[in-house]
């Protein structure tokens, strides 16, 4: 099964298995659903100039090289048969009505290219968008997903109340949703010994490995009832 990730570093494990796309380190770590939904329109329609990209996307503000959009890219994305999506934040950032990785405020990309980092709008996005998003995105990409929410340890924080709305929407629109926390514990694993020294940033090798088995499950499941639910 070839398989693109619109997420992050939590999502590595997956190479060790599955034949990846090139995208997530090409293109960006999307994490929020806008930000995602303008790496999927640039991939399908190479819909951002060449330079404009070093403003946007996470891989050419690090390295200050633009991407060149080109087939290759579209035909990663074409023949992917399974998006592994993390919807990790409802905060967006946004600068001359693009969506943008938060680095561009981060790591002062824009100060270093004589424009001015208060020119970034940042905000939180609504649920009715969060949700209005995720159909954008479904219907864009036409394939199986599996959307997958950050790792939450604080109850009635800002990130769990994201993972809450987040299976509720998977719910309603039969979408696979996995909470790392929840899978992970049904297995039997305590989150604190499968992070790099408790940062719920980043799992350890431990960590890589357990979360697999939870991917590895999901994508099994896909593969059983493919025809039932995308016929």
């Amino acid at each position: 099964m070839i398989i693109t990730i619109l997420g992050s570093c939590r999502q590595e494990s997956l190479y060790k298995k599955y034949n990846v796309t090139n995208i997530k380190e090409l293109i960006s770590y999307p994490h929020y659903t806008k930000e995602i939904l303008e790496v999927i329109n640039y991939c399908k329609y190479g819909n951002i100039e060449d330079n404009y990209t070093k403003y946007i996307f996470r891989t050419p503000m690090i390295t200050n090289i633009p991407i060149k959009y080109s087939e290759e890219i579209k035909k990663e994305f074409e023949k992917t048969e399974l998006f592994i999506i993390e919807i990790a934040s409802k905060k967006y950032y946004k600068y001359n009505n693009r969506y943008v990785h938060h680095i561009l405020k981060d790591h002062n990309i824009l100060e270093k290219n004589n424009e001015k980092n208060k020119d970034i709008e940042i905000n939180d996005l609504s649920d009715e968008e969060i949700e209005n998003d995720i159909i954008k995105i479904k219907q864009e990409l036409n394939k199986p997903i599996i959307i997958v929410s950050h790792i939450s340890t604080y109850k009635n924080s800002k990130r769990d109340d994201l993972v809450i709305l987040l299976e509720k929407i998977c719910l309603k629109y039969n979408i696979p949703f996995i909470n790392p926390i929840k899978e992970l514990n049904k297995k039997g694993y305590d989150i604190t010994e499968l992070t790099k020294n408790n940062d719920i940033n980043h799992y350890n090798d431990l960590g890589h490995e357990k979360i697999l088995e939870v991917y590895s499950d999901f994508i099994n499941n896909i593969l059983k009832n493919k025809e039932k639910m995308y016929p």
